[in-house]
């Protein structure tokens, strides 16, 4: 149960991301904040703290509170993530969290070729079996496929990199079943299905990183993830 400096954050923050306080707004003074929301000023001033530290805004006594440029916003915060999912009108959302895959991924899966251990091969290898076995069922496939990307990623020995792809992908499935109404008239889904193609995707993968070959194992993570990007932004013009 949240407090109601902790729902004031949700209120604002929300009001901010999805524009309706825009960026370079100046928001009402604590006072009359306080009065709109019928909490005290102490609660109005927490919860300006903590989107201060959202980067949200920024507060002064002369300027007062202003809405920050967007590239300000710490949008590793989950909370800032779940309040822009939530905004139905930013729909590129999803296809910036794509392009942000397309510079890590492929980088961790050569990593994954050059560092995995065994036992790290083992489990990317069990993950890959899974998903041979798992054509046709949608949920044993998505549980075999996050496995199989969590299992190379661990491989790649990069604590920055796990941490944010890990950030991402929590996005990520919020954006999935954000997005199932816009896709669910187009032929091809964004996101891996369980198909012999999805598995071949899946399979490039698994042999150049079971071979230890860097390079191969980077363009094949690449190409997958350029082609959820380029369906995506087929999606994007057919809905516009």
């Amino acid at each position: 149960m949240k407090n109601r400096s902790e729902q004031l954050v949700s209120e604002l923050g929300r009001k901010i991301v999805t524009g309706e306080f825009i960026v370079g707004e100046i928001l009402p003074k604590v006072e009359e904040l306080s009065e709109i929301y019928g909490v005290s000023r102490t609660v109005i001033r927490e919860s300006l703290r903590s989107l201060s530290t959202m980067g949200l805004v920024r507060s002064n006594q002369r300027a007062g509170t202003v809405v920050l440029q967007r590239s300000e916003w710490q949008w590793w915060n989950l909370d800032v993530l779940t309040w822009v999912l939530e905004d139905e009108n930013n729909r590129d959302f999803l296809l910036h969290l794509t392009e942000i895959r397309m510079g890590l991924e492929p980088v961790a899966a050569a990593l994954a070729a050059k560092r995995a251990t065994n036992q790290d091969l083992d489990k990317i290898g069990d993950a890959f079996n899974r998903l041979k076995q798992a054509i046709g069922d949608e949920k044993a496939w998505a549980s075999a496929d996050y496995d199989f990307h969590e299992s190379i990623l661990q491989a790649s020995y990069n604590d920055l990199m796990i941490n944010t792809i890990k950030t991402l992908r929590k996005a990520l499935v919020s954006s999935r079943e954000k997005t199932l109404k816009a896709i669910k008239d187009y032929p091809e889904s964004p996101y891996d299905t369980p198909t012999i193609e999805a598995l071949d995707r899946h399979r490039f993968i698994y042999e150049a990183i079971m071979v230890r070959d860097e390079d191969l194992a980077y363009l094949k993570m690449k190409d997958l993830i350029r082609r959820v990007k380029s369906i995506l932004e087929n999606i994007y013009d057919n809905h516009s």
